[in-house]
């Protein structure tokens, strides 16, 4: 274990950080929620700092084996569930749009639409992508770079765009 990596484990004693975890010092893990890393997950901060938000104290992160994440931010007010052998680039991936949509959002206490968030096994999000409430990834998706995902992503296919539109199928 690397000195980054314990320090991690020292600073954050809520979080769960399976065994072969590596992470840069520079982790940011805010919130009351819950965020749980599985074995061998390897964060990196090589195109960005990664940060990783709940809010409230429902609120889960659960990252699967293996995944490698690099930059990437992840906000959940519900859940977000990163399955094994996913590839996180420096992208965003959040739960909730944090204010009702339509005129109504201007009143104060209105409620937010929260939809929890899957990724499936062996996706890969590129660099400046979004994934929004709602979103399933398919196993094995791509999400191609600068992408904004709204709707669900079948198991293979590539999507890019903004909105992102499927551009190979299997």
């Amino acid at each position: 274990m690397n000195l980054s990596t314990l320090y991690l484990r020292l600073r954050y004693p809520r979080h769960t950080f399976g065994p072969g975890f590596t992470g840069p010092w520079r982790l940011r893990i805010r919130g009351a929620g819950r965020v749980s890393f599985g074995r061998d997950v390897r964060v990196r901060d090589a195109s960005g700092r990664s940060a990783l938000l709940t809010f409230g104290a429902d609120a889960r992160i659960d990252i699967g084996d293996r995944v490698e994440i690099d930059g990437a931010g992840l906000m959940s007010a519900s859940a977000i569930v990163v399955e094994e052998d996913v590839i996180l680039g420096p992208c965003l991936v959040v739960d909730t749009d944090f204010h009702a949509v339509g005129r109504e959002r201007r009143r104060s206490r209105e409620p937010v639409t929260r939809r929890p968030i899957r990724i499936g096994r062996n996706a890969w999000i590129q660099g400046k992508s979004t994934i929004l409430k709602g979103v399933s990834v398919g196993e094995g998706a791509v999400v191609r770079w600068g992408s904004l995902v709204a709707g669900d992503v079948a198991a293979d296919a590539v999507v890019m765009g903004n909105p992102a539109v499927a551009v190979a199928q299997p």
